[in-house]
């Protein structure tokens, strides 16, 4: 348990700014998107000193705020995770907490497990196996919570350098990768909606999509309350704009059931789509629940591109979505 530990161990310094080495911003933004990060740290050593996780649970409950508990159970993901993939015998302490007493947060917490994947060493090969434990509508959360590890840990080389996903990885979790990837870019890059496009236009066309819609996710999700931002990112997408608002479903519902709602979240739904949280929420689970008949349970599914295919669709066809 000991090793463990010190492989997974998050030292807050870790999530700030300087020693990512990330591009400078607004001051005001910066701060804001380093409390995100130092909430799933906080999450995550919470949980690695309350042994019991009811109690641990309650206290995370206790302590953030309702824009903020949801990256602290992000981070109670990455030690349900850990344990599993690190230590010998049972595994499916994940899957017990998501459909037990976490189940509010089961998205977030099965994206902080996608942390692991990388910081276990065998965590790569144990990847596909560890899947089947989940349902295959939560399953994909976790290679996506992998891509955001690497792209926000090793981001001169998934960022800077556009490099693929692993090649260990299906065709699917490599799409999943790159929607994490999308999501820490909206760290890396600062919010920055020029610096995000330019950085999205230098990867090769067929990976830009889910980049965009991992972009959707996290400014929604973990918005900066700037609403010139947001108007900013949505002309910039271009092409992948309906990608990129196929990114705010995902985000609301999130919010949703773990009902954390939150302002800038609300912000984000009303100014690109004219609707509130729990209306933007329930377009992901229609479309969920559009597609679940069609939902294999081998492994990574094709789970994550019938959702979000189906999203795309129906904001095609939505008279809320101005054209532009």
């Amino acid at each position: 348990m000991r090793l463990l530990k010190s492989l997974l161990t998050l030292n807050p310094k870790e999530g700030t700014f300087a020693a990512r080495g990330f591009d400078a911003g607004d001051p005001a933004s910066t701060r804001k998107l380093e409390g995100m990060i130092q909430s799933f740290i906080a999450g995550f050593n919470t949980a690695l000193t309350e042994p019991d996780l009811v109690s641990a649970g309650a206290k995370l409950n206790r302590e953030f705020d309702s824009h903020h508990v949801g990256f602290a159970f992000e981070g109670f993901g990455l030690y349900l995770a850990g344990l599993d993939l690190g230590l010998p015998g049972k595994s499916t302490r994940l899957a017990e907490f998501v459909t037990g007493m976490g189940v509010e947060h089961d998205y977030i917490v099965a994206v902080g497990a996608g942390f692991a994947i990388p910081r276990v060493p065998w965590g790569r090969i144990s990847m596909s196996s560890y899947l089947k434990t989940l349902d295959p509508l939560l399953s994909w959360c976790v290679p996506c919570g992998y891509g955001f590890h690497e792209a926000f840990f090793r981001h001169q080389r998934y960022i800077d350098r556009a490099a693929t996903a692993p090649s260990a990885l299906c065709a699917r979790s490599k799409r999943l990768f790159d929607s994490g990837m999308g999501r820490a870019m909206w760290w890396v890059k600062c919010a920055d909606p020029k610096r995000i496009a330019d950085t999205i236009d230098r990867f090769p066309e067929d990976r830009r999509a889910e980049l965009w819609a991992g972009i959707g996710i996290a400014c929604c999700y973990a918005s900066i309350a700037d609403s010139n931002v947001i108007h900013r990112l949505d002309i910039l997408a271009g092409d992948y704009r309906m990608d990129f608002l196929s990114g705010l479903p995902f985000a609301a519902r999130l919010r949703q059931k773990a009902g954390n709602y939150s302002e800038p979240t609300e912000m984000v739904c009303r100014l690109l789509l004219d609707l509130g949280t729990d209306e933007t929420a329930d377009m992901a689970e229609a479309s969920a629940d559009a597609v679940r008949h069609r939902v294999s349970t081998n492994g990574i599914t094709d789970a994550y591109d019938l959702v979000r295919g189906h999203l795309v669709g129906e904001l095609k066809k939505s008279h809320r979505v101005q054209v532009r």
